[in-house]
């Protein structure tokens, strides 16, 4: 299984947050089905799944679509944003991913290059939409550790949280990290 395919597999294990934000909201006990725009999740919430093989690490992170075009939007000095998969738009994320989220490979930092993004076509829908990214760092040594700060949506949301799970590929060990704002700094991870 290549890095993307590792990456894939983890994103399908926490699939469940939309369900979780339904859940939450209580949206789903409703007698009539909410509408779209009646939907809000209670929560603020990032899931990063990363997959480190020898040089290379895939990230993929998704986080609700509305919160993410909103700190976009604000990023870019508009009233509002709608995503869509554009170079246009990926490139403003990538700017304001390199500042909120660092990834140092065996301590020099490194700056990712975005494969791909989209809206996660099985979350939910109004503000319980996701939105993924697909991002790769490539090192050129073999990596023996990683560093990772995690403040995505801080500047956003008092009460965000991060969620980083971390597969080493060629040992198959496994962590997962939890960022909660305004707590800051680096999380150091070797094996």
């Amino acid at each position: 299984m290549d890095g993307a395919g590792i990456v894939n597999f983890l994103a399908a294990r926490v699939a469940v947050l939309p369900l979780l934000a339904i859940l939450l909201t209580g949206a789903g006990a409703a007698p009539e089905a909410p509408s779209p725009k009646d939907l809000v999740h209670p929560i603020h919430l990032s899931t990063t799944q990363l997959a480190v093989d020898t040089t290379t690490v895939w990230l993929r992170i998704r986080m609700f679509r509305d919160d993410l075009e909103s700190a976009l939007a604000v990023r870019a000095g508009i009233d509002s944003l709608t995503l869509e998969p554009s170079a246009e738009h990926d490139t403003l994320f990538a700017d304001y991913f390199n500042e909120a989220f660092g990834l140092r490979l065996n301590g020099t930092e490194a700056t990712g290059v975005i494969d791909s993004s989209g809206e996660d076509l099985e979350s939910g829908v109004g503000d319980l939409q996701m939105w993924w990214y697909q991002i790769r760092f490539d090192s050129t040594q073999p990596i023996r550790g990683i560093e990772i700060r995690n403040e995505i949506l801080y500047e956003q949301f008092e009460d965000q949280r991060n969620i980083v799970r971390i597969l080493h590929v060629p040992t198959d060990m496994q962590k997962t990290l939890y960022f909660a704002a305004p707590d800051g700094g680096w999380t150091e991870v070797a094996w």
